[in-house]
C-alpha cells in the first residue's frame, strides 16, 4: 500500500513540475519548440476543464494557479486522512 501512495505523490507532484513549466517556458521557448509543445499536451488536457470555467482577467490566465493548488490540496488531504489509514 506504501508503493502505491508513493506512486500517487509522484504522479502529483510530477504534474505540479509540469505545470510550472508549462506556465514559464512559454515566457522563454518559441512556439515551434518541441519542449514546449510535448510539455503543452502534457498540461493541456488538465487545464481544459478548467478553462471553460475560469476566464483570463485581463488577458492573464490563472487556471494554472488554481489547479496548481488543487493538486496540493488534493496531495496534503491525502496525506493527513488517507495515508495514515491505509499505514495502520
Amino acid at each position: 500500500m506504501e508503493y502505491l501512495f508513493g506512486f500517487i505523490f509522484f504522479l502529483l507532484q510530477g504534474m505540479q513540475i509540469f505545470l510550472v513549466l508549462g506556465t514559464l517556458l512559454p515566457l522563454i521557448l518559441p512556439a515551434d519548440n518541441l519542449l514546449r509543445n510535448g510539455i503543452a499536451r502534457i498540461v493541456d488536457p488538465v487545464l481544459r476543464p478548467f478553462r471553460k470555467v475560469i476566464r483570463p482577467v485581463a488577458g492573464f490566465d490563472f487556471t494554472p494557479v488554481v489547479v496548481y493548488l488543487l493538486l496540493v490540496v488534493v496531495e496534503s488531504l491525502i496525506r493527513r486522512f488517507l495515508l495514515p489509514l491505509a499505514l495502520r
